[in-house]
């Protein structure tokens, strides 16, 4: 392999095309039309067909042409009959387009199956571990429908390697064939070359096999399949520096997510199954979809403890925000409060009971069918009837929230450990709260300001973008407790209507009795102040005997009643 060839790390596809080159495009056309078929004509754009002989993935991902599927036929294996290279390319189309509709799918399932692989595998590796499980359960599928295709395909590849490697394949490249013969039931090479990899193929085919159509299994296999496949791996694979030189007959590719890490493996492994370190799934083929990716990412986080969720998150493409810890936080408060804040509007009037319409009385209160129906001839004072009238009951209607202003206290008696799995600390709690009260706000429209204070404050002006807020949430101080009163009336002034002011918080606070008369004041000029105070089931009356009346202070020890608290409390300042 030239030197050149070897620094390559994108792909090049050849511009100019002989006649063979476009002749083959038209038969990978012929077998991609006959994919789109088998799969009921998936929503994926017909792929880019290249020829780039730099490289020898099939296909590939090529976000700077829109995220379509590149499919690279420079390195298919020469064929002498057309329906052979239709064959050839339809096998590995249908095998690519599961990717995308099997397994992975979408990007939520992906990072769910990355951070089972992550529990037995460095997470630069996780990819790897997926990718492999994935194949193997869609070739599995797809031989079920083809076999005899399959078969062939897998054979062809075998063959077509073994002539270029002259017989030199990785121990990763035979695990790969003697996993497929063991699960598929087939041979694909008639000696003993399998032998060293005879154990850890047993061992991956069996977790697969094992209720084979329990897709809710996938996470713990991959887990499984991570640990009998950490060795193997481990010898195969390297993360690699700059200024490393490049083995003979290995080949290099970015890691995805956020590190980037360059792993160097050997270039055989790119043939059976293309980059192992790609995520193909359905979202990275899709353009503006930031918000169905925001939306995976919070649900993955509702599940995931935050040491375990920023890499797979982002290896699997739906981290898609700048601050991991923020979308994790939002994924923890996300849909656990919904406060829907109620005023009684007067209910129109209702018809009680008939009786006599007397002449004098409004024309229009005489109702001729009830006069009828109480006699076909018509005499006034008499038989003519109306309807007794009464207002019904009035109805609730939705009332626009005021402003929102969050006061948290990240002062040091506020412990947060957000990396633990279980107890995280009292500013984890006031967070949850904190941001789901914060989203309740965005999703309403209203305008909110956050100040995070300790031995100062930290201020977040009004803003509707509630990324500027998270970053204020978040920025933890850990000194000492002196409630910023000025910043909170400054706020206040600043805002076009009334506030809601939620003040989070311990007992710790050094400066109550300086900000009571501020606060009494503030809500004299119909600002409405909560103050939760974690860690405290009680609220001391004689502490606060002059606030009371004019605020609300709860005492409150997880998050959940907190939420319940916050509900409560708006709703009776609204309804």
């Amino acid at each position: 392999m030239s030197k050149s060839r070897k620094k390559r790390t994108k792909p090049i596809p050849k511009k100019e095309l002989n006649q063979k080159e476009q002749h083959l495009i038209e038969l990978a056309k012929i077998a991609w039309d006959k994919t789109q078929r088998d799969f009921f004509f998936p929503p994926l754009d017909l792929p880019t067909f290249v020829f780039d002989y730099t490289h020898l993935e099939g296909f590939y991902i090529e976000p700077q042409n829109k995220w379509k599927i590149s499919m690279n036929l420079a390195n298919a294996p020469l064929f002498i009959d057309d329906q052979e290279y239709i064959n050839y390319f339809h096998a590995i189309s249908l095998h690519e387009v599961s990717h995308y509709q099997i397994i992975p799918y979408d990007g939520l399932i992906n990072a769910r199956l990355l951070k089972a692989a992550i529990k037995n595998v460095n997470e630069n590796f996780a990819p790897i571990v997926v990718n492999v499980f994935a194949d193997l359960i869609i070739d599995a599928k797809l031989y079920k429908k083809e076999p005899d295709l399959i078969a062939w395909e897998l054979k062809t590849t075998y063959n077509h390697l073994y002539e270029k490697t002259k017989n030199k394949l990785s121990e990763f490249s035979k695990f790969l064939f003697r996993a497929y013969e063991k699960l598929l039931n087939i041979k694909i090479v008639n000696n003993d070359l399998f032998t060293s990899v005879e154990s850890v193929a047993e061992n991956v085919v069996n977790v697969i096999k094992k209720n084979f159509e329990n897709e809710t299994l996938w996470e713990d296999k991959v887990s499984k399949i991570a640990y009998y496949l950490r060795t193997l791996v481990n010898n195969t694979f390297t993360v690699v520096g700059t200024g490393v030189s490049q083995g003979e007959g290995n080949t290099r590719r970015k890691t995805p997510g956020r590190s980037r890490s360059t792993v160097e493996f050997p270039e055989d492994i790119l043939e059976i199954m293309d980059n192992p370190l790609e995520n193909k799934n359905l979202d990275k083929l899709k353009e503006d979809n930031d918000e169905e990716l925001r939306q995976k990412a919070e649900e993955f986080a509702k599940e995931t403890p935050y040491s375990n969720f920023g890499a797979p998150a982002g290896q699997a493409g739906i981290l898609i925000d700048g601050n991991p810890l923020a979308t994790w936080y939002r994924g923890l408060a996300k849909d656990i409060i919904e406060i829907k804040i109620f005023e009684e509007k007067p209910g129109g009037q209702l018809p009680i009971f008939p009786e006599v319409w007397h002449l004098g009385d409004p024309l229009e209160d005489l109702d001729i069918v009830q006069t009828i129906l109480n006699s076909p001839v018509i005499i006034p004072n008499i038989t003519t009837r109306k309807w007794v009238k009464n207002y019904g009951k009035g109805h609730l209607i939705e009332k626009q929230i005021p402003d929102l202003l969050l006061v948290l206290d990240s002062s040091g008696s506020m412990n947060w450990n957000y990396l633990a799995k279980s107890s995280r600390g009292v500013y984890h709690t006031a967070l949850v709260a904190s941001f789901a009260t914060l989203h309740f706000a965005a999703k309403k429209g209203v305008k909110f300001s956050v100040i995070n204070f300790s031995n100062r404050a930290d201020v977040c002006d009004w803003t509707v973008d509630y990324q500027k807020a998270e970053r204020t949430l978040l920025r933890y101080q850990g000194g000492g407790t002196h409630l910023p009163i000025k910043n909170i009336v400054k706020q206040t002034e600043k805002s076009e209507r009334e506030c809601l002011i939620f003040i989070i918080t311990d007992f710790g606070i050094y400066n109550w009795s300086k900000s009571k008369k501020t606060m009494i004041d503030l809500a004299q000029k119909g600002h409405k102040i909560v103050g939760f105070f974690i860690g405290s089931s009680k609220i001391p009356q004689d502490k606060f005997k002059s606030l009371l009346d004019k605020v609300t202070f709860y005492g409150i020890r997880n998050a959940k009643d907190l939420i319940d608290l916050v509900i409560t409390e708006v709703k009776k300042y609204y309804i």
